[in-house]
């Protein structure tokens, strides 16, 4: 006799079709039901609320009499709540924020009194190879999960889940869903007839007697009377044993059978079962661009900026901070930044970034002044603040904006010494928009705007330097921009033909890249949740349609701008009568610092065009099975081409398992002798298509207008979420897409990374000008010209730099990029040292490695510091 574990829950998405605004009303009324159910029959329970602690949140906004209630049936373990704050994505989301998503929901369960102790993944699009890792960190393990898996990656539904570091959870899959014993009947007849179709799809893979079923669905009333119609289904039939249950309790069921699981390394994004979307990595790219601006300005900006200016005494506040990331992770839902909703909703996720990115810089700007405020000058001029958000002394370029009514200026350090600069935009700014003093003045004042490329040298770790504009004073070093033709510095050489097709030549070992940044237009007949190709669809590329080329030499860097008007179709009608009807004004800057060794490179689009998509092409030569791409906190490996697309069809997959693949923001094929790289900003996603094994093919938008379409090439049969138009998802209007481009002359090597992590940027600079649209009263405190929190000599690459969540102590964290364990290296701080988990609970002893795929957390506390 098999034992049927009855977990009953909710499945509550915040928005959808539906705002968040529709949830909350539908909540407090969900929310009232289940409270007074429970209460009044204490048979009933324990019931899961989704995992998330945000419905809490959410609930008590439109209902605070009722926490006295809701917290004691959490303490009583009748209500599960938690682990997560909001059942976030894990594909598209960055590192950091999956953590603060652990971090936060952690902190929402201790205060209402009970943690659910399982890593619930209910409706993610996919699972990432990382989960287990995640987990683990914060004491959890087990996992209950539903799409991405079939018996093509593990034979069965329950097994061991094992991260690249090592990390293992025990994993159960609802192989139907966590909506697969919805609505069930009250009466035992009919509820035996119904259960007997999904027991046994349920038991179909299990490895055990003992199988999930999760009786609830999306927004769904709580079925109180199901556990009594199946008490009395135990007394009827002699097949199945019925239990009220909970995730915890099958776990401690499946332990005590002492069988030996599986093992499963690497992620689950198959589609045989159900969909995963392969689609939502490139849907709304404005929403992608913008979180991923937001959750860097957080993490590796704001966050190490306020720790500065916290140990030299500023207040560091913490819980403004945490509401921005409790904001931008109501936008991580699988449906939110996955921007599969209604236009209404997505422009509410949109907003939500904004704010949170609007917040982040106003506190970037309080603190930048309050810090300039307090460093007495060494020199005349205007200080120059570059922090330096890394754990080690850094150099380079950095971009700066200056108004000034002069034509002269000169940029000197403490001791004088003059640093060199490059004009790079420049154009005339009313100030009486940026002076509030001068905006109710009768006449217009007129400065230059400036945009910078500085020079700095030395800038002290998880520090600052202080530099001086000096105004009306001639700089004394060379400044002429001449005119070129190619690009060409000590590592690398990029020329342009007549039709503007590049040759990338790779000066260390001669390697050619040739049609280098060719930009690809197809149709897409797809929708918010898939791309998908027209039936016939027709490719057109950029090589004919060249409109202007010139390129500029300066000081620092050197420039080629490439401009085309690419005659495309207007929609997916023209596109079927192969009519270019419409065009696509595109200019791509490349530039090439004199001193780096990759190429960066800026693409800006007005998308006037409908219902197709727009790809840029690295072809890199390799003839390689595999490549690699970057995951939350680690490096992944996939094949070019997914063996499963030779079966799918024939076994009747939910969607093509096509080579279309997320990245955080990196995407490699190399062999030891060459290869490309490319580290985007904000691009999610990336292809490898199946006649063109050796091309990396990075996608920089792509326009539909539905939320959901049936019957589509990529993804047969019924339409995902609702037939419902929505024009702002073809995001028509300019669009800016970045990304620099590596050629990898030795394979992945500790340059390789070290280059890597430098195209990322943590440089940032920032004006003293003495203006400001807030005033302040002055803090009183001296602060030194320059100045460092703490060092650490590490090849990892530089995750955050934050306060404790619970403690007055610092937490730096780093991670491995590389396949292979490196050494941690050295944290120099004042103040004791530990080596922690992502959750900031102590490890044993001090960390010494860090293996592929894995972070390494150190707190510093200093004496006298408080606990919270």
């Amino acid at each position: 006799m098999k034992t049927v574990h009855l977990v009953q829950h909710t499945h509550w998405d915040r928005e959808w079709y539906f705002t968040e605004n529709d949830s909350k009303a539908v909540l407090y009324y969900f929310m009232d039901d289940l409270l007074q159910r429970l209460e009044q029959d204490k048979s009933l329970g324990p019931f899961v609320l989704d995992g998330q602690t945000v419905v809490i949140e959410d609930y008590l906004s439109v209902a605070p009499h009722q926490e006295a209630r809701l917290r004691k049936l959490v303490e009583q373990g009748r209500i599960v709540i938690g682990p997560w704050y909001t059942q976030s994505d894990f594909l598209v989301v960055g590192a950091e924020s999956i953590t603060r998503n652990l971090l936060l929901g952690h902190a929402d369960c201790q205060r209402f009194g009970g943690t659910m102790p399982i890593g619930y993944v209910p409706d993610s699009f996919g699972q990432s190879a990382q989960l287990p890792m995640f987990l683990q960190q914060f004491a959890i393990d087990y996992a209950v999960i539903w799409r991405g898996w079939s018996e093509h990656n593990v034979a069965h539904s329950e097994f061991s889940w094992q991260a690249a570091d090592g990390s293992k959870v025990t994993t159960a899959v609802l192989p139907w869903g966590y909506g697969c014993a919805k609505w069930l009947p009250d009466d035992p007849q009919a509820g035996q007839k119904a259960l007997e179709t999904i027991l046994a799809k349920q038991t179909r893979f299990s490895l055990t007697d003992h199988v999930l079923l999760p009786n609830g669905n999306d927004q769904s009333p709580f079925e109180y009377r199901v556990p009594a119609m199946l008490d009395k289904l135990n007394h009827q039939q002699d097949d199945y044993h019925f239990v009220r249950s909970s995730f915890s309790q099958f776990f401690e069921a499946l332990d005590s059978v002492h069988i030996t699981l599986p093992t499963y390394q690497g992620e689950l994004i198959s589609p045989k079962y159900m969909r995963i979307h392969r689609g939502i990595f490139s849907t709304r790219m404005d929403i992608k661009q913008l979180n991923a601006q937001l959750e860097q300005t957080l993490s590796q900006h704001l966050e190490p900026l306020l720790v500065l200016n916290w140990r030299l005494g500023l207040p560091y506040p913490q819980h403004a901070v945490d509401n921005i990331w409790r904001e931008a992770m109501k936008s991580h839902a699988h449906d939110s930044i996955g921007g599969c909703n209604s236009d209404r909703v997505n422009a509410m996720v949109k907003n939500r970034l904004e704010s949170g990115l609007e917040m982040a810089n106003q506190l970037i700007d309080l603190n930048m002044k309050m810090l300039a405020e307090g460093i007495t000058a060494q020199q005349d001029g205007k200080k120059i603040i570059i922090f330096n958000a890394r754990p080690q002394t850094s150099a380079g370029l950095v971009e700066l904006t200056i108004f000034t009514p002069e034509q002269d200026f000169r940029v000197v350090d403490g001791e004088g010494k003059e640093r060199r600069w490059q004009i790079i935009e420049k154009s005339r700014q009313d100030m009486s928009i940026i002076v509030q003093e001068l905006s109710n003045s009768t006449e217009t004042t007129w400065y230059r705007k400036c945009l910078l490329l500085l020079e700095v040298a030395d800038i002290p770790a998880c520090g600052y330097q202080t530099l001086y504009l000096q105004e009306g004073v001639g700089a004394g070093f060379e400044r002429q921009i001449k005119s070129a033709v190619k690009l060409e510095n000590e590592w690398l050489r990029l020329e342009a033909d007549k039709r503007g097709i590049l040759t990338l030549t790779d000066k260390r070992n001669q390697q050619v890249y040739r049609n280098i940044l060719q930009l690809v237009d197809g149709g897409d007949a797809g929708d918010n949740y898939n791309y998908s190709p027209p039936f016939e669809d027709w490719l057109i590329n950029s090589d004919e349609f060249l409109t202007s080329i010139n390129g500029e030499q300066g000081p620092l860097q050197s420039r080629l701008t490439l401009n085309w008007q690419m005659a495309v179709p207007q929609d997916l009608a023209a596109r079927k009568e192969r009519d270019a009807n419409a065009e696509l004004d595109i200019t791509m800057s490349i530039t090439l610092v004199n001193n780096n060794a990759w190429l960066d490179v800026a693409i800006d689009v007005n998308n006037t065009v409908r219902d197709h998509r727009l790809q840029v092409l690295l072809p890199t030569g390799v003839e390689q099975l595999t490549h690699f791409a970057d995951q939350p906190f680690g490096l992944i490996e996939r094949p070019n081409l997914p063996p499963e697309m030779a079966v799918w069809q024939e076994e009747q997959w939910t969607e093509a398992p096509v080579a279309l693949y997320p990245m955080q923001s990196q995407v490699m094929m190399h062999n030891d002798t060459r290869g490309l790289c490319a580290v985007t900003k904000g691009l999610r996603e990336y292809q490898i298509h199946e006649d063109c094994q050796d091309v990396i093919a990075v996608t920089l938008l792509r326009s539909v207008g539905w939320l959901g379409q049936a019957n589509m090439p990529y993804r047969p049969g019924r339409a995902s979420g609702m037939v419902l138009p929505s024009p702002d998802s073809q995001i028509q209007g300019l669009h800016r897409f970045k990304l620099s481009v590596l050629a990898m002359n030795n394979g992945a090597d500790h340059r390789f990374w070290h280059d890597v992590e430098l195209a990322r940027g943590n440089l940032h600079a920032w004006l003293a000008t003495g203006w400001s649209r807030f005033r302040t009263n002055p803090h009183g405190r001296v602060f030194p010209p320059h100045y460092s929190v703490l060092t650490w000599d590490t090849a990892l690459h530089f995750s955050t730099l934050k306060k404790a969540q619970h403690s007055d102590a610092l937490v730096i964290r780093g991670w491995n990029p590389t396949a292979q364990t490196l050494p941690c290296g050295t944290v120099i701080a004042n103040g004791e040292i530990t080596s922690v988990t992502l959750a900031e609970t102590p490890l044993k002893a001090l960390q010494e490695s860090v293996p592929t795929c894995a972070p390494a957390t150190f707190v510093i506390t200093f004496e006298g510091a408080k606990t919270c």
